[in-house]
């Protein structure tokens, strides 16, 4: 019974020796010590006589075999203990990791170290990407600082009744596998197969479906939003996967006007006979050969729902193709828009309409980088936000006011700057939702 209480006095001060100047910086001036009396817990655990007895049996076989060093509590030599010190000599320290069977915290790190660097070696990872840069930038934390990031998995803290060593290897387990699941996102968001939905890739990756679900899914959102530029609003869980196209079923994409979408077998959907907006799914986009627009001389895609359907139902005119973007734009969804694109005939309008926002200016960027560089932003300028003055949105947050300044001194952004300017001045924003008229859905007439 007294080896439980060694181990837990062990695994104590190792707690503490992992958090502490000592671990960090190899010190041996530092202290590394329990506080049995000041700890509410043990005291009461004490007063019963035989475990405290059991509990000064294990502190001085620790003792006598040079791993701790103990004080009583003064006046109370042989009943109270004061302080339990470990023995900070390398030799000692790792004597004691071996009795209590815990991988010490530097291997540990060692591992995760050594897994991100065969990650970023292994060229599945965009150079230069959002995800390489983010990895390189913890491989630097691990030397720094020599701690587990909070990206990723750590050990559970170890109890009497828990085996350390099982814990350790479920935790270097699935950072390995979280690591496998970041190279296989970003090589899917470089594909042109439409993306993967969560369960198959899950499946193919880890031979169970529900695996990524369970064990990966919160620590890879939590790199995905640390991964969302300043002042951006953050997405949905689900839409910061999409970006990088995993999805939890096939997508929607919805457009209305005159394109017939023409699958590889010959067969063709009409997609222009529904005046309300018609509808396709990202599989059945993975099955076209190509998209026919018909008398279209203008392309709009508009991010919020609510003005697609406005817009559509009152505002589209004959030879205009709308399209709903939504706030995400996976793979799949690129993919469609680039087969529309494609279809386009020379001198056709391209024009997209977002929120004015840090968060919409992005998605007009990413557009016209990598669609259509013609493209232009509607209603998306200084005169749109003086109109709606009335309805815009004050900008308190400094980071959010940086974020602007920062698109300020880009050129890509050069389009926006003059916006940008005015929103700095004034400290404002807006929804493109304020653009819709009060009411504008009780109309029935086109």
């Amino acid at each position: 019974m007294s080896l439980g209480y060694e181990k837990r006095i062990l695994n104590g001060l190792l707690d503490k020796y992992e958090r502490s100047k000592a671990y960090r910086e190899n010190s041996g001036n530092a202290r590394v010590h329990l506080n049995p009396a000041g700890d509410a817990g043990w005291m009461e655990e004490l007063e019963d006589p035989e475990r405290k007895a059991l509990f000064l049996e294990a502190l001085d076989r620790l003792r006598d075999d040079g791993l701790i060093r103990y004080q009583w509590v003064r006046h109370e030599e042989g009943n109270l203990v004061e302080s339990i010190h470990l023995v900070l000599d390398e030799d000692k320290v790792r004597e004691c990791y071996r009795r209590v069977g815990r991988t010490p915290k530097a291997a540990r790190v060692q591992a995760l170290a050594e897994e991100i660097s065969r990650a970023l070696e292994s060229g599945r990872l965009s150079p230069g990407g959002a995800l390489e840069e983010f990895l390189l930038a913890q491989q630097r934390r691990l030397a720094e600082k020599k701690e587990i990031p909070r990206f990723f998995f750590e050990a559970e803290a170890e109890s009497p009744d828990r085996a350390g060593q099982t814990a350790e290897e479920s935790a270097d387990a699935k950072n390995r596998h979280l690591l496998e699941f970041l190279c296989a996102m970003d090589e899917n968001r470089r594909s042109r197969n439409g993306g993967s939905m969560e369960r198959v890739i899950s499946a193919r990756l880890f031979g169970d479906s529900k695996y990524f679900e369970h064990h990966l899914k919160s620590k890879a959102i939590s790199i995905l939003r640390f991964l969302v530029p300043d002042g951006e609003d953050l997405p949905a869980d689900d839409a910061l996967l999409e970006e990088y196209g995993i999805i939890r079923w096939p997508e929607i994409f919805e457009m209305t006007g005159q394109l017939t979408a023409v699958r590889k077998d010959g067969g063709r959907i009409p997609c222009g006979q529904e005046p309300s907006g018609a509808y396709i799914n990202s599989l059945t986009v993975r099955e076209l050969d190509h998209v026919e627009l018909s008398d279209v001389r203008r392309i709009l895609s508009i991010e919020n729902k609510a003005n697609y359907v406005w817009y559509s139902l009152y505002q589209r005119r004959p030879e205009e193709l709308v399209l709903y973007h939504g706030g995400c734009c996976s793979p799949s969804k690129m993919q469609w828009f680039r087969m529309i694109l494609d279809a386009a005939q020379p001198g056709t309008e391209i024009l997209h309409w977002s929120d004015i926002d840090i968060g919409g200016f992005r998605i007009f960027t990413r557009l016209r980088r990598e669609l259509a560089p013609a493209a232009r932003p509607w209603r998306m300028d200084r005169e749109t936000l003086g109109e709606f003055a009335a309805f815009t949105m004050p900008i308190t947050e400094k980071h959010y006011l940086k974020g602007l300044q920062k698109l300020l001194a880009d050129p890509e952004y050069a389009v926006f700057h003059d916006v940008i300017r005015y929103m700095i001045d004034h400290r404002v924003r807006l929804e493109q939702e304020q653009c819709i008229p009060e009411n504008a859905f009780n109309r029935t007439e086109k």
